[in-house]
């Protein structure tokens, strides 16, 4: 039983950064890539790395707990012990956040990590994007007209524009809505301004027959 438990241990133990890595770097970018097959082979690799990483320390303090029979005598551990499994878990996690939020802002370094495509879909790539503004055209199908959304900010009554991330079914909600001709342009007042509409709208991509960001 003993030998078992420790087994579970360890196992559990050597798979433990790559796991926290991955929650992190998915809380930031979302879940692209959200089978089994795809997330074990990324948390494997990233605890793969971490250990690589700190192969040299880790191995110190095997001989100074494990081989010495410190940790079987339940004898007392330094204080710095401690820090260390903070760190153990501290270090993936937040390496998780900064590859994801990299990710997002799509700064090149990050793929270094992810590689040179890292969004599952089109449509993630465009929306994934943190500090994205500006307008969204859609034309809705089976001759439905055109909408015209804000994006990238708050609307009166406080409300974003959001996009569902992979896999999920691709949904858009405009927080707000422009007046639009039957052309799909603008329709501006007497000022000159764009004509909103006060009213929010969510779409599904498979209503949509075409679809155009244009920034600003």
């Amino acid at each position: 039983m003993g030998d078992t438990f420790q087994s579970v241990a360890v196992a559990i133990l050597a798979v433990l950064p790559g796991a926290l890595y991955t929650w992190a770097f998915e809380r930031e970018a979302g879940s692209w890539g959200v089978s089994f097959s795809d997330r074990a082979l990324r948390f494997l690799g990233a605890s793969a790395l971490f250990h690589a990483t700190f192969a040299a320390g880790t191995y110190e303090a095997y001989r100074e707990f494990v081989v010495s029979h410190k940790l079987s005598r339940g004898s007392a551990l330094p204080w710095w012990t401690w820090l260390l499994v903070l760190l153990y878990v501290a270090v993936p996690v937040a390496g998780g956040y900064a590859v994801g939020a990299a990710t997002k802002r799509r700064e090149r370094w990050a793929t270094l990590f992810t590689g040179p495509s890292p969004a599952p879909r089109a449509y993630d790539y465009l929306f994934s994007t943190r500090d994205l503004a500006g307008w969204v055209r859609i034309r809705l199908n089976d001759g439905g007209g055109w909408v015209l959304g804000v994006w990238g900010a708050e609307s009166g009554g406080g409300l974003v524009s959001y996009a569902s991330g992979y896999p999920e079914a691709e949904e858009v909600f405009l927080a707000d809505t422009a007046e639009a001709d039957s052309a799909g342009n603008f329709l501006l007042d007497a000022d000159g301004e764009v004509q909103m509409r006060g009213v929010a709208a969510l779409i599904r991509l498979d209503q949509t027959a075409y679809l155009e960001f244009i920034e600003g």
